[in-house]
């Protein structure tokens, strides 16, 4: 025959009577328990796993985040650098003109001042025996609105 009592058990600080007032046996009422006992377990591996989960989505993110801030600031560094070197190349550059335009300058002044037109003309017409052309040789021409002349035949 099966023996029944009432039991008590304790949560936390407070000792309560079961709920339901019927009467178990002893062993019912740690079935009961023991299920309890197994939904808590699985109900923290649950969270457990969740957590862990979520930690390792966290730490992706975290290295992915990581990774496009590192290529962001390589690529930021590298445009920097390439500008840079753009920079001094055009300064080179700027440099090698006012050179040349300062040898152009100096170049000119050497020709103006060796090339005096009135020495010229006495070179010409004392050294070589050159004379200035005749009323006869000198051919006019009317130039139409057009911009340009084609000559065949030489003018003797």
């Amino acid at each position: 025959m099966a023996s029944y009592q009432l039991l008590y058990f304790e949560e936390g600080s407070a000792v309560r009577q079961l709920s339901s007032g019927i009467l178990q046996t002893r062993e019912e009422y740690e079935r009961e328990r023991q299920k309890r006992k197994d939904k808590q377990k699985q109900k923290r591996i649950y969270e457990h796993r969740l957590t862990k989960l979520r930690s390792r989505r966290a730490t992706a993110l975290f290295a992915l985040g990581a990774v496009l801030t590192g290529g962001f600031f390589v690529s930021y560094v590298d445009v920097q650098n390439r500008i840079t070197t753009s920079m001094t190349n055009i300064s080179k550059l700027e440099k090698q003109v006012s050179e040349l335009k300062a040898e152009n300058a100096s170049a000119e002044n050497r020709i103006s001042m060796a090339a005096n037109l009135s020495d010229i003309q006495k070179t010409a017409t004392e050294d070589l025996g050159m004379v200035y052309a005749s009323s006869g040789q000198i051919v006019y021409y009317n130039a139409d609105e057009e911009d340009y002349m084609n000559q065949y035949v030489a003018v003797r």
